[in-house]
This record gives structure tokens, C-alpha cells and sequence, in this order.
């Protein structure tokens, strides 16, 4: 039986540019391999649906300002070479909401599931939007790549970009387009693979544990719910365990949160 293969013979470009260029192809199938995964654990006996969990696409937000003339040029840059063969899904508010339905609903839906690109120009950090959707990609745990595309200055850099990767993307140029993509891969796939872990480990989940999919920071507090008595809520993340500087300002702001990466919360919960 014949199975689809990726055509390394039909692309363009130096060998290093094809090497990256599969390298993200290759995560990108992992990515829905771990979908459909996911999807068989979840329902083992319903195998169309893990079928088409598979197929569905990677969806990307593409979060940019466009008031300095730089973070719309490079979105639709980003949203065409999506839109070139990657078998990726870009969402750009211009051209991606409907008519008639609300501006406000659409974009905060679409941010909570899909993967984001943050388009960080001059003027970003200054729009209500920009931040809006920062904050709701940060509360959904979505995976987030900051593209640095600063031409001169930001006067107030937004706090809640930082604890992801941040990829240069030359504002006056698309080289690095590629760059960006492959990283948001990387967190897509990792994305992928937590949850495959946090399912695997359901015999030992409690009510007082969360589950966050990147190194916590204080806005992972809003993982807890807040209209519920939580007793000694503990928040597990990915291997490393924090650093000691970032778990004492945990302990000073939040003293009854413990924090814990997967493997030193699985030790604790085997003994």
C-alpha cells in the first residue's frame, strides 16, 4: 500500500536551508502523531475520531500590532510561508473572521487553541490587543514564540512575554521566517508530549494537583481556580526542576503553592 512521504527532491533552497526545513517538517508529523496519540488514550475505541485528530491542522495565531508598519508585513510574510506547503493553519484577524460575528469573541477563541506567534515590533507592547492576547495565550498554556522584530525601541516591555522562546526576526527582512516556524514547532510537539505524560500519569492525579506545560511564573497562578477551597494545591511543569531564585519569589508570593517538575512530583507520588 502506498503511504505519502515527504518530497526532500521537490524543495528549493541550500542544503542547510532544506535540513531546516525538514527538521520542522518532521516535528510538525510528530506533532500529529502525538495527537492522534492523545486522542487514542483518551478514547481507545473510537479510532475515526483519533483518525481525524491526526489529520486536523496545527492551528498558528499570528499576534501583531498594526499600527508601526512592520508587525502586519511580517504576519502576512509568516502567514503566506505557512500557507506554502508547511501543512500549517495561519489565523490572521483581517482575513480569518467572518462577517458578522464579533471581532472580540473570534480572537480570544482562537487563541486558546492555537499555537502563537507573537510579532513583538516597537508599537506591540502598547496595544490593548496585543496584551490581550498575550495575557489569554499565557492563562490557556498555548505554546508561545516571541519573534524580537524591535526596529528601535520598546518604551515598556509587556511582562508577561517573557518564559518562552524568543527568536530574532529582522523587522527589514523574512530570513528568519523559518527560524520562527520551526521553533513554534518545537514547543507545538513539547506541547504534545506533556499532555501525553499528564494522561499516562491519570491513576495518580488528586484534586489539589495542576498541570501547567512550561516552567511556572506567577500568571501559572491563575491555574488554580479561585471559586473552590483548594488544600495545598501543587503545581507539577516539565523536567528541570525552577531555578532557587525563581522558587523563592513563589514562596513569597504564594506560600501554600507547592511547585514541583513531573519527575520530582512522580517520585513523591510513588513512595
Amino acid at each position: 500500500m502506498a503511504e505519502q512521504a515527504l518530497r526532500w527532491d521537490h524543495w528549493g533552497g541550500s542544503y542547510e536551508e532544506k535540513v531546516r526545513a525538514l527538521i520542522s517538517a518532521l516535528a510538525y508529523q510528530f506533532c500529529r502523531m502525538l495527537r492522534h496519540y492523545l486522542e487514542h488514550l483518551m478514547r481507545p475505541a473510537e479510532e475515526h475520531d483519533a483518525l481525524e485528530a491526526y489529520l486536523k491542522k496545527v492551528q498558528i495565531f499570528l499576534s501583531h500590532s498594526k499600527h508601526d508598519g512592520v508587525g502586519e508585513r511580517m504576519a502576512l510574510k509568516i502567514r503566506d510561508r505557512l500557507y506554502a506547503g508547511t501543512g500549517l493553519s495561519g489565523f490572521f484577524d483581517v482575513y480569518d473572521i467572518p462577517a458578522g460575528l464579533k471581532f472580540d469573541k473570534v480572537l480570544l477563541q482562537k487563541v486558546r487553541v492555537s499555537a502563537m506567534v507573537a510579532i513583538h515590533t516597537d508599537s506591540y507592547s502598547s496595544r490593548e490587543w496585543c496584551r490581550r492576547e498575550i495575557i489569554e495565550a499565557k492563562r490557556w498554556s498555548v505554546p508561545l514564540v516571541v519573534a524580537n522584530s524591535i526596529d528601535d525601541l520598546d518604551e515598556r516591555g509587556f511582562p508577561y512575554m517573557g518564559n518562552v522562546p524568543v527568536v530574532r526576526l529582522d523587522p527589514n527582512g523574512e530570513d528568519r521566517i523559518d527560524f520562527v516556524i520551526g521553533r513554534l514547532m518545537d514547543e507545538v510537539l513539547k506541547d504534545f508530549l506533556w499532555k501525553c505524560q499528564v494522561k499516562l500519569a491519570e491513576g495518580m492525579h488528586k484534586d489539589n494537583v495542576f498541570y501547567i506545560p512550561r516552567p511556572p511564573e506567577l500568571i501559572s497562578l491563575s491555574a488554580i481556580p479561585v471559586d473552590r477551597d483548594v488544600l495545598d494545591p501543587i503545581m507539577v511543569y516539565p523536567d528541570p526542576p525552577l531555578s532557587k531564585e525563581e522558587e523563592r519569589l513563589f514562596e513569597d508570593i504564594a506560600p501554600g503553592v507547592q511547585l514541583r517538575s513531573l519527575n520530582e512530583w512522580l517520585a513523591g507520588a510513588v513512595r
